[in-house]
């Protein structure tokens, strides 16, 4: 500790014994995370201080000096200390050796403290840049309608609901069997056996008006062939594009050699393709196509 109370990295040298023999035991519990704290901030801001660390993880001080001291034998030469300042700089040479410097974990966790999906206590995040979200029409799914959903798909139990389905002008009862969940994008579904269609297929969870009864099932959801089945969406640049146009899509979605394979349950391909807009084969305004549609509507009509 340096007179005016800040800290440098020569004296951080001085607990090397202390942290060497502590090495050669289990850390103490949280200390993983609190080191994994320090690499994510220099990864993302660039610096980072003990007062950082101390308050996220109400720690002491000394024990944050400790942490500090550790990331220093884990990581030699990944961080400088910049005195005027009283912060730890990312050094020349940053090489992350904790976590990986996941671009989009970073940006999904800007979006989720924009929008409080994420709290600020559960997220590494420091400095925010100015951000905003366009946040599209929440669609709650009540308490009541989602809990004996969850439960029948546990016990392997079949329920009575009143459905609204687009494509009858009024809700009716029915019998379904529920076994897994899938969200859309936009909405959560229930993947259920139908026994009004005898088939299985997707029921929108805000379209279920109410649950009546419940009894046990005899559907074996291993039935559900296309909930079950993987298949390769293959997606290229739209060949109208010009080849400098055709090159920006390749790098913005990370295409390898042109080609972008996307692996999907079959019974959530509509959703997909659909979401990417290139389940019209005349539109021509995507930059991108679904090169193999061919092949899956060629299964469709022997089918």
């Amino acid at each position: 500790m340096n007179h005016d109370g800040s800290e440098s990295l020569e004296g951080l040298s001085a607990d090397h014994a202390l942290v060497e023999e502590s090495a050669r035991r289990p850390g103490p519990w949280g200390q993983d995370r609190r080191l994994e704290f320090i690499e994510f901030r220099l990864l993302w801001d660039g610096k980072i201080n003990r007062g950082e660390v101390a308050e996220f993880f109400n720690i002491s001080i000394q024990q944050a000096s400790l942490d500090f001291a550790r990331y220093m034998l884990l990581a030699e030469g990944n961080m400088k200390y910049d005195r005027s300042e009283k912060v730890y700089r990312t050094a020349e040479g940053f090489t992350p050796v904790l976590i990986a410097p996941d671009t989009q974990r970073y940006l999904n966790e800007l979006a989720g403290l924009a929008t409080g999906t994420v709290s600020p206590s559960a997220s590494f995040v420091g400095a925010r840049p100015p951000c905003d979200v366009v946040s599209l029409p929440i669609r709650r799914v009540r308490t009541e309608i989602l809990l004996p959903l969850l439960w029948a798909v546990r016990d392997t139990a079949e329920i009575d609901i009143t459905y609204q389905s687009m494509r009858r002008p009024a809700p009716a009862r029915q019998w379904i069997a529920p076994h897994a969940f899938a969200f859309d994008g936009a909405r959560w579904h229930a993947r259920a056996w139908c026994y009004a269609t005898s088939r299985f297929r997707d029921f929108v969870l805000n379209r279920i008006h109410e649950i009546h009864a419940r009894r046990f099932g005899n559907i074996n959801s291993s039935d559900d062939a296309e909930w079950h089945k993987f298949i390769v969406i293959e997606i290229e640049p739209n060949p109208n594009l010009t080849l400098s146009q055709r090159d920006s899509v390749v790098t913005d979605f990370g295409m390898q050699n042109g080609k972008l394979y996307k692996t999907i349950r079959k019974a959530l391909m509509s959703y997909f393709v659909h979401h990417l807009r290139i389940d019209d084969p005349k539109s021509s305004s995507q930059p991108i196509i679904w090169a193999n549609r061919a092949q899956f509507e060629q299964e469709n009509t022997n089918h």
